[in-house]
């Protein structure tokens, strides 16, 4: 397939995300024609990532003005605050496809707009909800909804530091895709003396602990306090067994362990101590962000696509919801949001 019949790409941000999207691009139906960055000495980099040397610009708004009807698709790497503004630009300089970076947006209300924007322009939206298009995941998603531990009941998430926005978005959509379920309610507090933002004193993205609750009944302990190192511990605990996960062991990157009763032992008494078994599973392959874009990217532009956005407004609500309950300590906070609540903005990363 030659250039001239790929869909041309607009990315704006080339930092780590942003050159991972161009990898992401590579071998695909796809060519970077244009780009956008804040700093010029991040071109050269970018350009060495592509097939043909793309159009540079300092600003998104100049890139759409100078583009619009000559980009089929742009994906969005910039920072969490930015991610509304110009996802919203594209849509109405003509783009079919639009991915965008989590989080989505910085409040319920931008990011319900977003996807009200890109709807009735005719764009496809999409958020980059990487776990959902990595192979080991999709595996242990399959795995779960044959039954291998039963029905989840809880999940324990002890992920540390890396802010709510950017660090536990991952988990919140993780857990409730993983469930095949949705947040109802979110009990939490934030850190009262975060750590200045690595990205800038203008973000503020603190972390938080506190207990999620979903509409299929189970609940989710969160641990996202920024004076805990940061880790990838996840446990899924289900009415027969349980799944250890973590993202560190090497040297694969990550361990999927799984226990569960035997199948003759189910109708035993769940108080009644069972010494559980191991349950096979492969995981397939480690995870890698790239491969994981990758997929995503040709889900979007696929005939049969994965909603990412509805999940997406959801992560986003349960990010404001733990600010929400933080300021009215500990209260309970109903999501999805409503009225004044869709209003909280926070800068997150």
């Amino acid at each position: 397939m030659g250039i001239a019949t790929k869909l041309r790409v607009a990315v704006a941000g080339l930092g780590g995300m942003g050159r991972r999207h161009l990898l992401a691009l590579r071998g695909t139906a796809m060519e970077a024609v244009a780009v956008c960055d804040l700093a010029d000495a991040a071109f050269a980099p970018a350009a060495e990532l592509c097939a043909h040397a793309p159009r540079t610009y300092t600003s998104w708004q100049q890139m759409f003005e100078r583009e619009a009807g000559q980009i089929d698709m742009v994906t969005i790497a910039t920072n969490g605050p930015s991610h509304h503004d110009i996802a919203v630009a594209a849509a109405r300089a003509g783009a079919r496809y639009i991915l965008c970076e989590k989080p989505m947006a910085t409040s319920g209300h931008a990011a319900r707009e977003m996807a009200r924007v890109c709807a009735e322009a005719g764009a496809r939206l999409a958020v980059n909800l990487a776990r959902r298009f990595a192979d080991r995941f999709i595996r242990l998603k399959k795995l779960l909804a044959g039954g291998a531990i039963g029905e989840i009941r809880h999940v324990n998430v002890s992920a540390g530091a890396g802010g709510l926005g950017n660090h536990g978005t991952h988990y919140f959509d993780f857990v409730a895709w993983l469930a095949d379920t949705r947040p109802v309610w979110v009990i939490g507090d934030v850190d009262r003396n975060p750590a200045t933002n690595v990205r800038g004193p203008q973000f503020f993205d603190p972390g938080g602990r506190g207990l999620v609750g979903y509409a299929n009944g189970m609940t989710a302990c969160f641990q996202l306090t920024g004076d805990v190192a940061r880790m990838g511990l996840v446990q899924i605990v289900g009415t027969d067994g349980y799944v250890d996960c973590d993202g560190w062991t090497p040297p694969t990157n990550g361990r999927i362990s799984v226990f569960a009763r035997a199948a003759h032992q189910r109708t035993t008494p769940k108080d009644r101590l069972v010494q559980p078994g191991r349950v096979e599973f492969e995981p397939g392959n480690p995870v890698d962000v790239v491969t994981a874009t990758r997929a995503c990217l040709e889900d979007l532009i696929g005939a049969h696509r994965e909603d990412t956005v509805t999940p997406a407004i959801a992560t986003v609500d349960t990010v404001m919801a733990f600010h929400l309950s933080a300021q009215r300590n500990w209260a309970r906070v109903e999501l999805p949001l409503t009225g004044d609540d869709l209003k909280l903005d926070v800068p997150i990363t």
